[in-house]
């Protein structure tokens, strides 16, 4: 179970007050399907007499999904930690965006701790430390119901960790080169400078937990 107090950020309240009142709120559907798989943490062990010892196996347990709407959509993803938020654009505009949550942990859990990464539609986040369970998947609380563009929303959580995204309308953006998105410039008007960087010049970034 996730009895974590959930990860808040002022900077993404400010970023998801000032977008609800002028983009479009969408419905959009998030599914998708837990899979484990087990690995070697390194594959030379299985050579005869490479010396190295038992290594220990790593677990895997993935959520491979998708957000889907009626029309293209874009965003970003938010990793939000105690100290701060890691963020990324997503480089595709599509009305069906992948998206990965995965947990990686050592199979004995020792030490006793996991890597929480995730990702939408290519997004670059890091991976953050977390404290380990049995049951990885059970860690993770994933959202459920319907979502809505416009809004910057949590989509998954793990301890002190958690997944956020934020998904605009194909018709607020525009393509730039190196499919680096922008929200169009008559939406942007007016915003706060870091919100307005955010959303219009910049690819990924991360912002410190003091930052209002």
């Amino acid at each position: 179970m996730n009895d974590a107090p959930a990860p808040s950020s002022p900077f993404l309240d400010r970023l998801d007050a000032c977008l609800r009142v002028c983009v479009p709120q969408y419905p959009v559907e998030l599914s998708g399907d837990w899979a484990t798989s087990l690995r070697r943490a390194d594959p030379r062990a299985a050579q005869s007499g490479s010396g190295l010892g038992r290594v220990a196996d790593i677990v895997d347990v993935v959520w491979r999904g998708s957000l889907s709407a009626a029309s293209p959509i874009s965003g970003l993803a938010f990793v939000v930690v105690a100290d701060g938020v890691y963020w990324s654009k997503s480089p595709e505009i599509s009305p069906l965006l992948p998206v990965n949550v995965a947990l990686h942990a050592y199979a004995d859990r020792k030490p006793d701790l996991a890597t929480f990464d995730a990702s939408i539609a290519g997004s670059m986040l890091p991976g953050v430390p977390v404290p380990a369970a049995d049951d990885l998947a059970q860690m993770c609380t994933l959202a459920s119901g319907p979502l809505i563009t416009g809004r910057v929303l949590q989509l998954a959580r793990v301890n002190a960790a958690a997944l956020y995204a934020l998904l605009i309308p194909r018709e607020m953006l525009k393509m730039g080169r190196k499919r680096l998105w922008r929200l169009r410039d008559n939406v942007a008007f007016g915003m706060p400078e870091d919100l307005r960087q955010l959303l219009t010049r910049r690819r990924a970034g991360f912002v410190p937990g003091d930052a209002r």
